[in-house]
């Protein structure tokens, strides 16, 4: 049975790496651009959407690309298009505000935003609609975890790890970070942070236990040389030990990539994922789920860092 420890859950995390969608983003950009070319369009399709709604932020952006049947007036900064988005547990209804945003190969787009931050579990219907009434439409429902189970480090022959289990996820998360928390030389600085990506690998990334929970080994031994590395600090330093975090993106249910892989080579393809009703593209939503808890001093000591207090 697991022990929980002591520590705080926190549900759209705003502890970052400097680029941690960056994948995703490139993905929906050049998915954008390659249907914004296309002019063989279906008279039932008109508008291209690519974005998804972040409980991480509470901006939210989304590309709408009009469908034409030629290539008239491209140069055309104007869109026919208002956004909304109807909070179906509320019924509010946010319209959504447009802008132009210029690209480095010179093309232009149009980017709407509007202020407000998604909540777990809730669902969000996006319409575009033209002039004419015609409309796009799209649908997501904000991911949701309901629990973590955190065990008590596990101390191997060589090396110490620690159990972290993610209740209700059967899928690859889209990405996983463990961070590591340090005091500063000085009390009056922020805390250093060193930010792992576990999800770039296979054997850190995690698997399916009990059919629906998400385990991830936190590698506290084996963390020290990237820890250390992402830190500027030479392999036997001993900085001064905070606290530890998990951090998992999750996807909505109907962002599912092929073969479960986001793939990049395979997303950008045409038809890959689309959800749009009379249109093309994607529209989805993410949240991030985080824990953080500290290590006893023993724990600390043994993993080779220093632990508060110590003299």
């Amino acid at each position: 049975m697991p022990t929980l420890k002591s520590g705080n859950i926190f549900h759209g995390s705003r502890l970052r790496t400097v680029a941690p969608l960056g994948l995703l983003v490139s993905i929906l950009f050049v998915m954008g651009c390659e249907e914004s070319v296309n002019p063989f369009v279906e008279e039932d399709r008109y508008f291209t959407v690519f974005g998804y709604l972040d409980t991480a932020a509470d901006q939210q952006f989304v590309r709408v690309i009009p469908l034409r049947t030629d290539f008239a007036d491209l140069g055309n900064t104007t869109i026919d298009a208002r956004v909304t988005t109807f909070e179906v547990e509320t019924g509010q209804t946010v319209v959504w505000q447009d802008s132009l945003i210029a690209y480095d190969d010179g093309s232009v787009g149009h980017v709407f935003h509007a202020p407000f931050q998604p909540v777990p579990g809730w669902t969000y219907d996006l319409t575009i609609s033209r002039s004419d009434g015609i409309q796009s439409s799209a649908s997501t429902t904000i991911p949701r975890i309901t629990g973590v189970e955190l065990y008590d480090p596990t101390i191997s022959v060589s090396a110490v790890f620690q159990r972290v289990r993610w209740s209700n996820i059967d899928f690859r998360p889209f990405r996983v970070e463990v961070w590591y928390r340090f005091l500063n030389s000085s009390p009056s600085l922020p805390f250093l942070n060193a930010v792992l990506p576990y999800g770039n690998v296979d054997d850190k990334y995690g698997q399916v236990v009990d059919g629906n929970k998400w385990e991830v080994l936190v590698r506290l031994t084996h963390d020290k040389e990237d820890v250390t590395r992402e830190l500027g600090l030479s392999d036997n330093s001993e900085p001064f030990l905070m606290s530890v975090g998990m951090r998992l993106t999750m996807t909505d249910d109907s962002w599912r990539p092929p073969d479960g892989v986001f793939d990049r080579e395979v997303l950008v393809q045409p038809g890959t994922f689309s959800n749009v009703n009379n249109g093309f593209g994607f529209f989805g939503s993410l949240n991030q789920y985080s824990l953080e808890w500290t290590l006893s001093p023993e724990i600390t000591s043994l993993i080779g860092y220093n632990y508060p207090g110590k003299r």
